[in-house]
């Protein structure tokens, strides 16, 4: 059971740092998109869009790990729960 706390909260505080990694992107894509609409008559708008394209590649990375963590984070809850049960 001590175990498997340990992997549930590992698993918390990776799904935090997914979630943080998630914001980063979102954070970034704002800040090109407004750099783009200020810069738009004197901007390579390719290059800008090949920039936005990798780091959405990024995010949608980290969101399809998220996903996988919270199927496992779930079921893992759903275990701890039965052994408290018990």
């Amino acid at each position: 059971m001590v175990e498997l706390m340990k992997d549930y909260n590992g698993m918390i505080e990776k799904e935090d740092n997914l979630y943080k990694g998630i914001q980063v992107c979102e954070e970034c894509t704002d800040n090109i998109l407004d750099y783009i609409a200020e810069k738009a008559d004197s901007l390579h708008i390719l290059t800008a869009e090949a920039i936005l394209s990798a780091i959405h590649v990024i995010m949608k990375d980290l969101q399809t790990e998220l996903l996988h963590l919270r199927i496992e984070k779930n079921i893992l809850s759903r275990e701890i729960s039965r052994l408290r049960e018990m």
